[in-house]
């Protein structure tokens, strides 16, 4: 897996990459306890997109996926 840890107004994004060579290997991948929720499919979370965004922005989109950082 090749991981992204991220500072700046984006510190505490941690996105991890999983490449695969087939289907049936991206099939039987299970991630770890760590990775708390896919975003593939969510193109704000590639390159373009989180270099644009605001802390609050990526706070909003992190809330559409009920994570909350810094609260308990």
């Amino acid at each position: 897996m090749g991981v992204d840890v991220f500072d700046g107004r984006l510190q505490g994004l941690v996105l991890a990459e999983a490449e695969f060579t087939t289907d049936e290997e991206a099939r039987s991948f299970v991630p770890p306890a760590e990775c708390v929720v896919e975003v593939t499919n969510d193109a704000r979370f590639t390159g373009g997109p989180l270099v644009q965004t605001s802390r609050q922005e990526l706070l909003g989109w992190l809330a559409e996926h009920d994570i909350h950082p810094g609260t308990s």
